[in-house]
């Protein structure tokens, strides 16, 4: 399914990480290290979302809290970010375990998603994980201008009914707004989320971790 070259990957992610440490822009260092190693998209990306500067990914590292916490905080998610993540594990799709702790998908389907078998089976295994872990309340915040997000909400509330939890579901325009700031714990792998809160969570990657099938993981989590 995947033709990823993993040993060049990983000595590309070594050089990425060298210059991402002595401040070289971002982008122009992976077009630098994509070009010494002739690396495709697919692997560009790949690097582009699973390797940050130590600082940059010790810092969004901290600001995570433990599964075992959520009982204490109001949790605020992401919601298609965390849903398209669980959904690419499901299916067997390609993801990263980032060196800032996250885990990510390189789906790259926001705005052409829509809601399939996959979704319900994705909505299923994130409310079995919040039964287990109940936040006080949980609010999935999604991105009003993709397709079926009213549709895709009223499915959130009606499995948090289900389960008796406490929270709801809502599509907004501008949903990051919603999850930035604050004192509550947001359930996102968003980097331009995570770098404005206090405190994160890794929901997908927990749901994902809890999966009995085989997950197709790529791991930087070594180079730190």
């Amino acid at each position: 399914m995947f033709n990823l070259d993993q040993q060049t990957l990983h000595t590309a992610a070594a050089d990425f990480l060298y210059l991402l440490d002595r401040s070289y822009p971002r982008k122009a260092g992976l077009q630098l290290v994509g070009n010494r190693y002739n690396l495709d998209a697919l692997h560009r990306e790949v690097l582009h979302r699973g390797v940050f500067a130590r600082k940059e990914a010790r810092d969004r590292r901290q600001r995570l809290v433990d599964i075992g916490r959520l009982v204490d905080f109001k949790l605020l998610v992401d919601g298609h970010n965390v849903l398209i993540t669980v959904e690419s594990g499901l299916a067997g799709r390609l993801l990263i375990a980032a060196n800032d702790g996250l885990i990510r998908d390189v789906a790259g389907v926001s705005h052409r998603y829509r809601i399939s078998t996959l979704t319900h089976e994705a909505i299923e295994a994130i409310f079995r994980i919040l039964q287990e872990y109940p936040p006080k309340e949980t609010l999935f915040f999604l991105d009003a201008p993709i397709r079926q997000s009213g549709e895709l909400a009223a499915a959130l509330r009606s499995a948090m009914n289900k389960c008796s939890l406490s929270g709801g579901a809502q599509a907004l325009k501008v949903p990051e707004i919603r999850l930035k700031g604050g004192e509550d714990v947001i359930a996102s792998s968003d980097s331009a989320v995570l770098d404005e809160v206090q405190k994160g969570f890794d929901l997908a990657a927990a749901v994902i971790k809890s999966l009995p099938r085989r997950i197709n993981l790529i791991d930087f989590t070594s180079l730190d």
